[in-house]
């Protein structure tokens, strides 16, 4: 969650050739020498950028060719001709990066095609992502160091950030999440506050979270009755939080559930009022 590894671009003129040739040989668009260099300049400078939104990310250079490159990116839906690069980026990743519960079926721009339609088919610029997220992101296109992170290159401290505000009444559970502002430099805390309300991950978490706790029920199950049941529940939450740390990366939800339910007296109290029964219909919080 937040982060995927860095992708391949790959060969560039390759994707270009394949995106911009039809199947019988006919070209859509036949870029000349200039443009193709431009184009590798333009990948270049996005790197550069980490993909920030930026004019130079537009350039003249490619007018003519831009409204080819966008359109070029039908071809990587499925069945086309550039659908091995769509399932090469797919499944690079478990789970939508931008919720953590979802999966990833469609490639969001970043940087929306519409207004830098040249980096259309840039690998870079492509992120895997669940239906829900991508539409909840739409073409949303923010000021640099604004906006979405970047799930490629934004930088991130190795701290604990994502915290599970956890209310716990007559077995009914509430959870909200929230970024910690107190581990992260003002611009990354509101980025990533920027993030997770435009996500909308608290009001989209709760039948996730039933699935995760009661497919915990068995583990708890070995604790209940016995005189130290309340902090043996601890523990063991607090121990799968840094297992999920260690397999999902720092700062993913169910980690910063199992904490947050580690903190919650009233849950450790009694846990059996919620998971006795069929799994509740939660609120939102």
């Amino acid at each position: 969650m937040w982060k995927v590894r860095l992708p391949e671009v790959g060969n560039i003129d390759e994707q270009l050739d394949t995106a911009l040739t039809l199947k019988n040989g006919n070209k859509v668009y036949d870029l000349n020498p200039e443009e193709r260099a431009a184009i590798h300049g333009l990948y270049a400078a996005y790197d550069q950028r980490l993909g920030e939104p930026d004019p130079a990310l537009q350039p003249i250079a490619l007018a003519d060719c831009a409204d080819a490159l966008h359109d070029a990116y039908n071809q990587v839906q499925k069945g086309q001709r550039l659908e091995s690069l769509r399932n090469r980026l797919l499944s690079a990743v478990m789970e939508c990066p931008l919720c953590g519960s979802g999966d990833a079926t469609t490639l969001d721009h970043h940087l929306p095609k519409n207004e830098y339609q040249a980096l259309a088919i840039n690998p870079r610029n492509l992120v895997p992502s669940c239906q829900t997220c991508n539409r909840a992101k739409g073409t949303l296109a923010a000021l640099a160091g604004q906006g979405m992170i970047h799930a490629y290159f934004q930088d991130i401290p190795a701290v604990t950030f994502l915290k599970a505000n956890v209310t716990y009444v007559a077995g009914s559970l509430e959870v909200v999440f929230s970024i910690d502002p107190t581990v992260l430099a003002l611009a990354l805390y509101e980025r990533l506050t920027f993030q997770l309300n435009r996500m909308s991950l608290t009001e989209r978490h709760p039948g996730a979270i039933n699935i995760f706790l009661f497919s915990l029920k068995v583990a708890f199950r070995q604790f209940r009755g016995r005189p130290e049941e309340r902090e043996l529940l601890r523990q063991f939450l607090l121990d799968c939080a840094e297992t999920l740390d260690q397999d999902l990366g720092l700062n993913h939800w169910r980690a910063a559930l199992c904490r947050g339910l580690a903190a919650c007296e009233a849950f450790l109290d009694d846990p059996w009022a919620y998971l006795d029964n069929s799994p509740p219909a939660m609120n939102a919080g």
